[in-house]
């Protein structure tokens, strides 16, 4: 069931309305998701589910009582309001609940929301794995994947006034193709699903489920890698989830300075890379509003090569006298020029990667993490692909990663493999990136 704003916002303001004198935080969300599951060239579900929340905060000082519920007749709401102020009676204080927001001015984005989107029907994704899977069984591959189409809205009021609404939709699309000893894998996902290439991804998949057949051995060690930009994206998220002001001063991050600084303003990354996040961006929009319903603006995290930002909660920003800085609603990084073929064939040697998986985090202090590659490894030589070669562990540090480019190309979005994140990013040649064993995945 999906709420429109008019209905939202009058049934917040009624609840507000009903408890003067209380310090209330009101949220309320409604979701249509359809998925579309297929494994072994056959579609296994097919279904549609709905949500709806509304959290009700009461805040007393430092105490807090929260409660979520899925249900909103009034009994059921007031009830709701009388167990958040009770909880909010019994719990400890905890020093860092900041006081609430007042009204706040959200910049404009373009459209989050697309009504082809939220009204795809079950028989079009059923329509659009079906000739997938159609072009599966022309190569004797096999197919495997996931389409789903979701839309809804999320809406908050407070007793001070702050009011925000959101609208949104979006569209993903992935699959993975396996042949005798190959796999290929693609994704992409869109606020519009009349954007989604369905037909371009599954074709990319196959290609490479045929071309990583018959991989030769390749030992582990320090190569050129060309990283294509699903591996990118994952990296760059992992880097960006773990940009916290607080870990940094508090000594628990590779932003960590001794004692209790950080690295703001310092040279971190080749001065190639620049990162930033921006809402408006018309490429991969994403809401108007971060923590605590605070206002996203466009925000340099890193600035050739140099420390802009860092992410700094409320409670934070207080504590050391810095401003708050929110999440990034989206990740976007300057490219170069050219294409991963482009890349490709700059390359006397070297190893192309399509995607990395099973991406975890082993030291903080230099953001080392280990993965492995998967669905399709190259050899380069010679500015050409030459052969498949075996999957491999890394470990490698997206920090050392940013300071090893070689080149990049033009910038585009992607979805990471692991993460699911979509961001805006390149292709990078990169060198001496650590294979530190080989893996026998396909």
């Amino acid at each position: 069931m999906i709420l429109e704003e008019k209905e939202l916002k009058a049934l917040l303001e009624k609840i507000i309305s009903e408890n003067p004198g209380q310090s209330l935080s009101l949220g309320i969300s409604s979701s249509e998701t359809g998925s579309t599951r297929f494994a072994d060239n056959a579609i296994s579900t097919n279904g549609v589910t709905n949500g709806l929340n509304l959290s009700v905060e009461v805040l007393k000082g430092k105490k807090k009582g929260i409660v979520i519920l899925n249900e909103l007749s009034p009994e059921k709401i007031r009830d709701g309001v009388a167990r958040a102020d009770a909880i909010a009676d019994v719990v400890p204080e905890n020093i860092e609940t900041m006081p609430m927001l007042g009204p706040q001015t959200y910049p404009p984005t373009p459209p989050l929301y697309y009504r082809q989107t939220a009204e795809y029907s079950p028989k079009g994704r059923v329509d659009a794995i079906a000739a997938v899977i159609d072009r599966a069984k022309k190569d004797g591959l096999t197919a495997a994947g996931f389409f789903e189409t979701s839309s809804g809205t999320y809406a908050g009021l407070n007793s001070l006034g702050q009011y925000y609404f959101v609208p949104y939709s979006r569209a993903g699309f992935n699959t993975t193709f396996r042949s005798e000893g190959g796999s290929g894998w693609a994704a992409a996902d869109e606020e519009n699903v009349e954007k989604l290439a369905v037909e371009v991804l599954a074709e990319r998949a196959l290609r490479t489920s045929l071309d990583s057949r018959g991989a030769k051995p390749l030992a582990p060690g320090k190569y050129t890698v060309i990283l294509e930009p699903a591996a990118v994206a994952d990296l760059v998220a992992f880097m960006m989830y773990n940009f916290s002001a607080r870990e940094a001063d508090e000594g628990r991050s590779f932003l960590s300075k001794e004692g209790g600084k950080n690295r703001l303003g310092d040279k971190l990354l080749t001065s190639k890379i620049t990162i930033w996040s921006d809402p408006a961006f018309a490429a991969l929009p994403a809401a108007p509003l971060g923590d605590d319903g605070l206002p996203q603006q466009k925000t340099v995290w890193i600035e050739k090569g140099f420390v802009k930002n860092l992410i700094t909660t409320r409670y934070w920003a207080e504590k050391t006298g810095r401003k708050p800085v929110s999440f990034p609603p989206n990740i976007l990084m300057e490219g170069g020029q050219g294409s991963v073929e482009d890349l490709v064939g700059s390359t006397e040697k070297g190893v192309l990667v399509r995607r990395l998986w099973y991406i975890r985090d082993l030291n903080p202090m230099i953001l080392l993490l280990t993965g492995l590659t998967r669905d399709g490894v190259f050899r380069i030589e010679k500015g050409r692909i030459s052969h498949p070669v075996n999957n491999f562990r890394f470990n490698e540090s997206p920090v050392n990663v940013l300071r090893n480019i070689a080149a990049m190309s033009k910038a585009g979005r992607a979805v990471g493999g692991e993460t699911g994140q979509s961001c805006f990013v390149p292709a990078l040649k990169v060198k001496e990136f650590n294979f530190s064993s080989v893996s026998d995945a396909v």
